[in-house]
């Protein structure tokens, strides 16, 4: 494995400083003053004392992430953007635990390779170009070549595992960050592995998560790329769309008080730190039967760039509408988050996830099972799932 020179170090950080979209935003954002002091961390002592529902979390100390009884047939990842790139990093590397994934706005596996940041936004997404199209360079023979070596080598799960498994993708048409191309080389990708495909790439969105609690219009780009869409005249729910793929049909979705509990949790026991980019505290839903022992499903969901708490404050895990699912359908809801850091740490000032290698500022290994970030999203993923 090379390691990237400092001057190709140089040229990432400033492509990355000076792109339009911080590979997972739209517009160069502007954090709200009163959001970014929002604090995102309450929590309660356990998923059934003091814990306040509704995705108003309280003002607490962390709690230690628990153990949850999951059925090992119901767990998925999902992801936005950068988060949706590091999703199926998560999907493929670990297909033996992840049974189906929902890619909003993402790409194909590996797409950045081994060319760092400026790689990654010159190809996959992230740097809108003049003509307000996201910049694009194919990438799906290197990363389906890359993906049958590290299947034979095991530093991946074996991708027959994803033969017969559900993938939702979406891509507005709108979107000037992620070029739809890319999603269509990520829906080829699947479907070469023998995935079960629905795409949803008919939508007039700007680039985003698309929920009914997004505040934004479906084609309006900026923070915090939570996006509400209509289909026929009436509001769309994606995430009906992927979580009825994946356990079957739903319980109706609860639009009222929830029941769950939304806590904070530690993620620094997991190996979280500046120097991987996240931050000392994740978020997770817990519904109230599985806190009390009931077998349920498991989704880690992945935010995009500019999406960290300390930017939005708690919008991404309250408005992308999985909570409302997962609450009456026995899904426990995983939200890592980030931070931003610059040198002498890693350069992401936008808080992305980390799909061009990143962290502990250059890991060429960063798609497969030991790369230091997936490693320590697998470990939260262990600790959920009672997984050895």
């Amino acid at each position: 494995m090379r390691a990237i020179s400092s001057g190709v170090r140089f040229a990432s950080a400033i492509s990355l400083a000076l792109c339009i979209a911080g590979c997972g935003g739209g517009e160069s954002a502007v954090a709200d003053t009163a959001v970014a002091k929002e604090s995102a961390h309450g929590s309660a002592s356990s998923a059934t004392d003091n814990a306040a529902p509704n995705g108003k979390s309280q003002h607490a100390a962390p709690v230690r992430l628990q153990r949850y009884t999951i059925d090992p047939a119901k767990v998925f990842v999902a992801g936005i953007s950068s988060g949706g790139f590091a999703a199926v990093q998560m999907h493929v590397a670990h297909s033996a635990t992840f049974k189906g994934a929902a890619i909003y706005a993402g790409g194909v596996y590996w797409c950045a390779g081994l060319g760092g940041a400026a790689t990654a936004l010159a190809n996959c997404g992230g740097l809108t170009l003049p003509t307000n199209q996201a910049s694009y360079n194919s990438t799906l023979v290197a990363s389906e070549t890359y993906l049958d070596a590290q299947s034979a080598l095991g530093t991946i799960d074996s991708s027959t595992n994803l033969r017969g498994q559900t993938v939702y993708l979406w891509s507005g048409t709108q979107d000037e960050v992620v070029n739809p191309l890319e999603m269509g080389d990520l829906k080829s990708e699947y479907q070469h592995y023998g995935a079960k495909i629905h795409f949803d790439n008919a939508f007039p969105a700007a680039h985003g998560w698309e929920s009914p609690d997004g505040e934004l219009a479906c084609g309006t780009l900026g923070s915090p790329y939570m996006v509400r869409c209509s289909a026929n005249g009436a509001t769309y729910d994606s995430v009906k769309t992927w979580l009825t793929m994946f356990i079957g049909p739903l319980k109706p979705r609860n639009g009222g008080k929830l029941s769950g509990s939304l806590l904070t949790f530690d993620q620094t026991e997991f190996g979280a730190s500046p120097n991987l980019s996240m931050s000392s505290t994740g978020s997770v839903f817990v519904p109230k039967a599985c806190a009390q022992g009931q077998q349920c499903g498991l989704v880690l969901a992945l935010h995009g760039c500019l999406q960290q708490a300390s930017l939005i404050g708690n919008r991404w895990v309250t408005e992308a509408g999985i909570n409302e699912w997962a609450d009456t359908n026995k899904v426990v809801v995983v939200y890592p988050d980030t931070v931003a850091s610059s040198a002498p740490g890693p350069t992401n000032p936008n808080g992305c996830f980390d799909w061009w290698g990143y962290s502990n500022q250059y890991d060429p290994n960063y798609a497969l099972k030991s790369g230091a970030q997936l490693s320590v999203l697998y470990a939260m993923v262990r600790r959920v799932t009672g997984r050895p």
